[in-house]
């Protein structure tokens, strides 16, 4: 397994371009350009895994792309052919912020766990997940965007009181 250690100037598109640059969810809340931006990873450590297919990223996790910005404390990128399947960003909490549009205040979404699954183009956010614009929360223990649909649906636990 290869595992460069990678300074805080960063991973960018050397490392990560040919695995995300098509592949991370530009249309979660995006504005339409940010699927044409290049993707800017830094990270403390990297490890490329081919016979698992994956690409770690640990340490103060930041992936830029126009407008998305994830900060997490470990990025997987997972994929079974030359395609990213998923990409999961994992921190306490890890958080998305994204503009949908330019007269638009951004969108902040964090969660424990934030999953990108792109078989079924949804983002997952699990555990404590929450977003906000514009004053407005929506929270609950799991929130579900299907990104061609554009909705939104959460759900949560009942408490016992």
């Amino acid at each position: 397994m290869y595992r460069p250690t990678i300074n805080r100037v960063g991973v960018t598109q050397a490392l990560c371009l040919p695995l995300l640059l098509i592949w991370i969810p530009a249309a979660v809340w995006a504005l339409d350009t940010d699927r044409e931006q290049p993707i800017q990873i830094t990270a403390d450590i990297a490890i490329r895994d081919e016979a698992a297919g994956e690409t770690r990223y640990e340490g103060n996790v930041v992936l830029i792309q126009g407008s998305l910005k994830i900060t997490a404390d470990t990025l997987s990128v997972l994929h079974e052919s030359s395609d990213a399947d998923r990409i999961i960003a994992i921190g306490k909490p890890a958080r998305l912020i994204q503009q949908p549009a330019p007269e638009q205040t951004p969108v902040d979404a964090s969660a424990l766990r934030i999953e990108y699954i792109r078989s079924k183009d949804l983002v997952r956010l699990l555990e404590d997940a929450r977003i906000a614009q514009n004053g407005s929360t929506l929270s609950g223990d799991q929130i579900d965007y299907l990104v061609s649909q554009r909705s939104v649906r959460a759900a949560g636990t009942t408490g016992s009181d």
